[in-house]
Formats: C-alpha cells, sequence, structure tokens
C-alpha cells in the first residue's frame, strides 16, 4: 500500500507535467528565468562538453566572460546537468522539473513517515510541500535550479533526524547511520550546488531545529543528556566533514568570486525586498485572488486553502511547548520576510552571517511549506474514512493547479519573429562582440547563433566588469539589476549614448538600439522590426598587440583556452586581450607558464617573450584544481570504506 502512494504522486506529477512534456515550448519559451537564463546557460554547458570536448570552467559569451565555475548560477558538477547532454534541453528542462518534483514528494513522504505519520497522511504531505502554490510560482518565474535545491530540503532533514532521534527513525527507515551521514552530506552538497540562498536558510533551520531537539531532551529528562549531545555533534562533525569534501570542487571558486562580484556590495534596500505594506501581506498570505495579478513569485505567499486551514487544526493538537517553538518562529519568519517595514529586519542583516550575500527575504517560505505541510497531514490523521481525505486532496490539487496554470499562462512569450537579426549578424564569422543599449537580444536566439555579447543577463556579475559597462554604455546605475543595461537607464526620456571608444576596445563590432543612435564612428545597417543596428568602424580585434601593427590570428577559441599565433620577433611585446580579466587565466609560451596580467579597466595582458610566435591562454585556477583533489580524495576514500565494509559483512557472514 506504501508503494501504491508513491505511485498515485508519480502519476499526478505526470498529468500536472504532461503538457509540457508534450510541448515543451509551453514552459520553455517564457520570458522568465529559465527562457532567458537557463536555456542558454545550459545550451552553452552541451555545446562545450559536445564540440569542444571540455567541461566548461569559463564562458566566453556574454559580458566579455565571465567565471563559470565560481558563479552558483552555473551548478556544474550537478549530477541532474546529465539531462541535457541526453535530450534536447527544452525538454530535458522539463523532464528535470518533473523529476525533481518526484524527489521533494518521495523525500517528503519519507519524511512525514520518520514522524510516525500514516501512509495516507504522508502521502498529502508530499502533496502539500511538492505542490504548493509556493513551489509552483517559482516553477512559473522559471526557477528551476531553486526548484531542485527545495526538492533535498526534506531528504536533509530526514538525515538530520536520524542524528537526533536514530530511535525512532533509523528502525522505521532500515538505513544504517554512516549511511545517513552520507545521505545528510549529498543532500546539503546538492542544496549548495543547485541554490545556495536555499541551502543557507536551509542550514539555519537545521541548527534551531537540533537547539530545539536539545531543549525537548532538557524538558523531558529535566536535565541535558550530555552523553547523546556529544554523540550528536560527533555525528554532525562527520556530516559537515563530508559535506565540505564534497562541495570543495566549487566551493572554492565560488568563494573565490564571491568579494570580486557585485554581492558583496549588496546594501540593506537589496536585501528586503520585495516591498510590502500591511494590505498587501495580508492579502498575499491568507486570501491572494482579489489582487492575484500584482503577486508574483516573491510575493506571493499563500499556500493553498486546505493546508493553511489544516495546518491551523493540526497546530492546536501539538504539545505546548511545540506550539511555543512554532508560533516563536512563525512570528521571527513573518518579521523577516517584512524587511525594512519592521525595525528588526536591519538586526537581522547586521548580525546574521552572510545575510548580506543574499537577497529576497521571502525566499525562506520554502521552509514554511515544508512545516505547514507537515501540520496539515498531521491533522489529516484524525480522519478515519480515506474516502474523506481524498476529497480533501482532490480540492487542494484542484485550486493549485488552477493557480498554476493560471500563473504560466500568464506569462508572456520570448519574441522570435526578428530572426534575420542573429542570422545577419551569425553571417560575419569573425571574433567580435555585439551591444545593445536596451537589452533588445533574444537569449535563446543569440545562444542559438553562437554569438558573443558585451552584454549579458546573470544574478551574480564581476563588480568591476559592470563599471566597465556603465562607461561603455553612457549609463549609471548603482542598484542591483539582474540584465544588462538594467531596464531603468533605457526606460526614461533622457536615453543613453554609448561610449564608441570603450566599445572599441571591448572587441564590439555591431552595436544595436531601439532608439537612432547619432556618431560618426557608427555605420547604419538595416533596421530589423525595431532594432537599429549599427557597424563599429574603429572596433579592436579581439587579441592586439600594444603599440604595434603586428596582426593576431586566433587559432583556437574555446571556452577554457585561447590559442593564438603571429609573427616572430627578437623583443618582448606586449599582447591585449579583449577578455575580462580574472584571476585563474594563464599564458602558456616556449615551455613556461605566466598569469595573465590586468590591463586596465578590465582586460587582459600577457607580456610575450622574444622569438616566440605562439601563444595559449587557459583559464586553469587554482582554486578549482585544489577543491577537485580534495572531492576525489573524500570520494575516494569513502569508496575504500565502503569496499572494507563489504568485505567485512562477508567475513562475518560466513563466520
Amino acid at each position: 500500500m506504501k508503494n501504491n502512494y508513491l505511485i498515485l504522486f508519480f502519476v499526478i506529477c505526470l498529468v500536472f507535467f504532461l503538457p509540457f512534456l508534450i510541448k515543451p515550448d509551453l514552459l520553455a519559451l517564457k520570458d522568465n528565468d529559465l527562457g532567458r537564463t537557463y536555456i542558454p546557460l545550459f545550451s552553452f554547458l552541451r555545446d562545450s562538453i559536445f564540440y569542444y570536448k571540455q567541461i566548461p570552467l569559463w564562458r566566453p559569451d556574454q559580458m566579455m566572460g565571465e567565471t563559470f565555475i565560481g558563479n552558483p548560477l552555473s551548478s556544474l558538477f550537478y549530477p541532474a546537468n546529465l539531462l541535457f547532454l541526453i535530450f534536447p534541453i527544452k525538454f530535458a528542462s522539463i523532464i528535470y522539473l518533473f523529476i525533481h518534483f518526484l524527489l521533494a514528494g518521495v523525500f517528503i513522504y519519507l519524511l512525514s513517515r520518520s514522524f510516525k505519520l500514516l501512509p495516507l497522511s504522508s502521502f498529502a504531505a508530499a502533496l502539500f510541500y511538492a505542490f504548493s502554490t509556493k513551489m509552483i510560482f517559482h516553477l512559473s518565474a522559471g526557477h528551476i535550479t531553486m526548484i531542485a535545491a527545495f526538492s533535498y530540503f526534506p531528504l536533509t532533514l530526514l538525515s538530520i533526524r536520524t542524528i537526533f532521534v536514530p530511535k525512532r527513525v533509523r528502525p522505521l527507515l532500515g538505513v544504517a547511520p554512516l549511511t545517513w551521514i552520507i545521505i545528510g552530506a549529498v543532500s546539503l552538497t546538492f542544496m549548495l550546488m543547485t541554490y545556495p540562498t536555499i541551502f543557507y536558510y536551509a542550514l539555519i533551520f537545521l541548527a534551531t531545529y537540533w537547539a530545539y531537539r536539545v531543549l525537548v531532551s532538557a524538558w523531558i529528562t529535566k536535565s541535558l543528556e550530555i552523553v547523546a549531545i556529544k554523540k550528536q555533534v560527533i555525528n554532525i562533525f562527520f556530516t559537515i566533514v563530508i559535506f565540505l569534501g564534497f562541495s570543495a570542487i566549487f566551493i572554492l571558486p565560488q568563494a573565490e568570486f564571491a568579494p570580486f562580484s557585485t554581492r558583496s556590495r549588496l546594501t540593506i534596500e537589496d536585501v528586503a525586498i520585495p516591498a510590502w505594506n500591511l494590505k498587501r501581506l495580508v492579502t498575499s498570505l491568507i486570501f491572494p485572488y482579489l489582487n492575484f495579478n500584482s503577486l508574483d513569485h516573491e510575493s506571493f505567499l499563500y499556500l493553498g486553502l486546505i493546508p493553511s486551514l489544516f495546518s491551523i487544526i493540526g497546530f492546536f493538537k501539538l504539545s505546548r511547548l511545540k506550539k511555543i517553538v512554532l508560533l516563536f518562529g512563525g512570528f521571527a519568519a513573518l518579521l523577516f520576510i517584512a524587511g525594512l517595514s519592521t525595525p528588526l529586519f536591519e538586526f537581522f542583516y547586521n548580525f546574521v552571517p552572510f545575510l548580506k550575500y543574499s537577497r529576497v527575504t521571502t525566499r525562506l517560505w520554502f521552509i514554511v511549506a515544508l512545516i505547514v505541510a507537515l501540520l496539515s497531514a498531521f491533522a489529516l490523521e484524525k480522519f478515519k474514512r480515506k474516502s474523506i481525505i481524498y476529497l480533501i486532496l482532490l480540492i487542494f490539487l484542484a485550486e493549485s493547479f488552477f493557480i498554476g496554470y493560471r500563473k504560466i499562462n500568464s506569462i508572456p512569450n520570448l519574441i522570435f519573429t526578428n530572426e534575420p537579426l542573429y542570422q545577419f549578424l551569425a553571417e560575419d564569422k569573425g571574433f567580435y562582440r555585439v551591444y545593445c543599449t536596451t537589452y533588445c537580444f533574444n537569449p535563446q536566439l543569440i545562444s542559438k547563433y553562437k554569438i558573443q555579447v558585451l552584454h549579458g543577463e546573470t544574478p551574480i556579475q564581476d563588480a568591476n566588469f559592470i563599471d566597465f559597462l556603465q562607461a561603455a554604455g553612457g549609463y549609471e546605475y548603482s542598484k542591483f539589476a539582474v540584465i544588462f543595461p538594467p531596464y531603468q537607464v533605457w526606460q526614461k526620456d533622457d536615453l543613453p549614448q554609448p561610449n564608441i571608444n570603450l566599445l572599441s576596445l571591448a572587441n564590439v563590432k555591431y552595436v544595436a538600439s531601439t532608439y537612432p543612435i547619432t556618431d560618426s564612428d557608427l555605420i547604419f545597417i538595416n533596421q530589423f522590426e525595431k532594432i537599429y543596428l549599427y557597424q563599429n568602424q574603429k572596433y579592436k580585434p579581439r587579441a592586439y598587440f600594444n603599440n604595434l601593427a603586428d596582426e593576431v590570428i586566433i587559432e583556437k577559441y574555446s571556452p577554457n583556452s585561447i590559442q593564438v599565433q603571429f609573427s616572430e620577433r627578437p623583443e618582448s611585446r606586449i599582447l591585449i586581450f579583449a577578455e575580462n580579466f580574472y584571476p585563474g587565466w594563464f599564458a602558456f609560451q616556449d615551455h613556461q607558464k605566466f598569469p595573465a596580467e590586468r590591463k586596465e579597466p578590465v582586460f587582459r595582458r600577457v607580456n610575450v617573450l622574444p622569438n616566440t610566435k605562439t601563444l595559449e591562454l587557459k583559464y586553469q585556477p587554482e582554486t578549482f584544481n585544489t577543491g577537485k583533489t580534495i572531492s576525489l580524495t573524500i570520494i575516494f576514500m569513502l569508496f575504500l570504506w565502503y569496499i572494507h565494509k563489504r568485505r567485512s559483512s562477508k567475513v562475518k557472514n560466513r563466520s
């Protein structure tokens, strides 16, 4: 019967995703994060592996190049990314989402069983969490990796519970203690790998949960069980060590990138979003239908009529201590998401570690969704007739599906009618970049035609390059943005006029704009629908010698390396690359290795040795190499432990 509920959950997921599995464009062509950011990102990953035969550590196709391994957005080594190598990108995106909805349901089903809920109630909890309206709103926003992180949260909590309450959990699920430690480390790794902000809030919750368990123990026994706490601390320590070992391959490059990124510049106003007033907060939380269209995926807090109602019933069936803890936690969560509407948020911002690197206060609502799901399932335990529970679940699914499809359908599609523009640019086979003053390109078509752009779209950016792009684009914008140029600078009367000299240094051969640009160095080519296209007569090549006319030929250009050839000279020369400078780039020439240097403001320079006619520039960050060594070592040690355990088990069975 238990397996039947998991099969039924699979069928419900399949029914929900069936329209998108049949026609992936219904979801993959939306003008949201999936359509604009992730489809091009996964296309780049696929091309790098199949065309260039390399795992991309650097991404050169936008923003004059950016670290790929160091950007958390890439989730580079996440195993589910194999889907994008097996299936077409759009279809793979739907499979990716489908699988993680399944995982979310299965994991919370197991978590509910660890709380000794009945199979039917555990199935209800799986539905309430996986198909929570908050989860579906993030689906409509295209937050594909965030949904992946959500799916592992119940498994992370379950694995940690085996440390806190082993007598209840381990016999029920039949998994050895050390195995659960590894499962906990893997689930934490996958959460951090797919979405660090979700991992961050989950870690805070898990630490709070441990403190709560210690408090419960002290409350029941009237004393602290020091021996039990020591054992818990040891198990947590090993979980953290294994987690850090698994994560080192990407944690170290991300830690290197953090101080270079714009995240280090976030202000309290950037973090404390969305902006609230009391009416909007209450409407979003209790009954959003009155103001449905004005609530986006960040401000939508409503979790459905059934879970909201039954979680209240479940709450009143808890013990006094649990009620106090949940009331305090819920109140603190509401104060936090209210942001600058309450004076307490500034306290959080100043004293909670790493919160300054986060954005959007409502991202922690997945924790509330899980607690609401468990409380609702607990309330359903009191119903003796299964038919009533099925009816309740049917009502929940009807509302959730209605809200989900309605919100997804309200998201406009990307525009694909202006394809001749991209075809024209793709016919120019040289090495060059394109810049649009109003971010007027379709990211999927840019990716399809392999066009490199100076502008770009990513929530985590190199701060130095963003400063350069402002100067080159002729605009000023000091707040946080995701697309560049930010829409705020060109949706006004005083339209920005780009600095052609700086664009030329950045290898920008073509300038596009939705309004005319008057500059003698720009030659008007044609108007493609609403987009004016100009050719820049002053643009510099991708690689050139400083103060010399010697031609530099690019023989090979791939994500992780650039190989150039030039005429031989008896003296040394300075070679300039119109590529974004970043630590980890090295020049290889005459069997020697030299780090690339900065050429102000953001370019790379290499001192070419005398009598040299070839040079290769490679991205080989030390942080990645160190992290890779640590991760492989941990994996190898765990493999040896597994072999030893198998042999010991065989010897024991023989005896």
